[in-house]
């Protein structure tokens, strides 16, 4: 039964961010985020309704997004574009996000 928890341990080892998104509401599951990153990341939300869960991880030094549910390309690329401007580090040590409205 140590087997579960390690795996879980194992890959959220680089995860940054959870977050759920139910239609225009996106709320943070867990980790860090700078509270300007969510806000812009609840801007492409607000134009673009969707249910989703967005995971933000560490991979070679830069911040990706994993997406589990349907989006549009278009979206996915605003994402990244989002995303981008963020270094790791500067997530990483974010303090925790106040929550959106």
């Amino acid at each position: 039964m140590i087997a579960i928890p390690l795996v879980v341990m194992l890959v959220r080892a680089n995860e940054l961010f959870c977050l759920r998104v139910s239609g225009t509401r996106v709320a943070v599951v867990r980790g860090r985020i700078p509270q300007r990153l969510l806000d812009d990341l609840a801007d492409v939300f607000r134009a673009a309704p969707a249910e989703v869960v967005l995971r933000g991880v560490s991979e070679g030094g830069q911040a990706r997004v994993y997406a589990d549910g349907e989006l549009s390309e278009a979206v996915r690329q605003r994402i990244r574009n989002v995303l981008a401007q963020w270094p790791v580090v500067r997530i990483r040590n974010a303090p925790r996000p106040r929550r959106l409205h």
